[in-house]
């Protein structure tokens, strides 16, 4: 059974790319903005379990300013969808 919600999490191209478990199967989207990000959030929810690429701890050899910059931006979203 396919584990629902948002349950991968790549840096890519200075955004994040999710995998998401839906009851029809995985589906990819791509955030590029910490609103991208919520309305993810807000239409799929986070699966029980997360897993993040090595690209999150890379970030800087995906287009953002440093390595941690994926993760500041996941957590930037965590914050601002946590508010709504």
């Amino acid at each position: 059974m396919a584990t629902l919600g948002i349950n991968y999490l790549s840096a890519c191209e200075g955004g994040i790319s999710f995998t998401i478990g839906t009851p029809k199967g995985e589906i990819g989207r791509r955030a590029d903005t910490i609103a991208d990000g919520v309305d993810l959030i807000k239409k799929y929810g986070i699966a029980n379990v997360l897993y993040g690429s090595s690209s999150m701890d890379f970030a800087s050899d995906e287009g953002f300013a440093d390595d941690d910059g994926a993760k500041k931006m996941w957590s930037s979203i965590l914050g601002a969808a946590d508010r709504i």
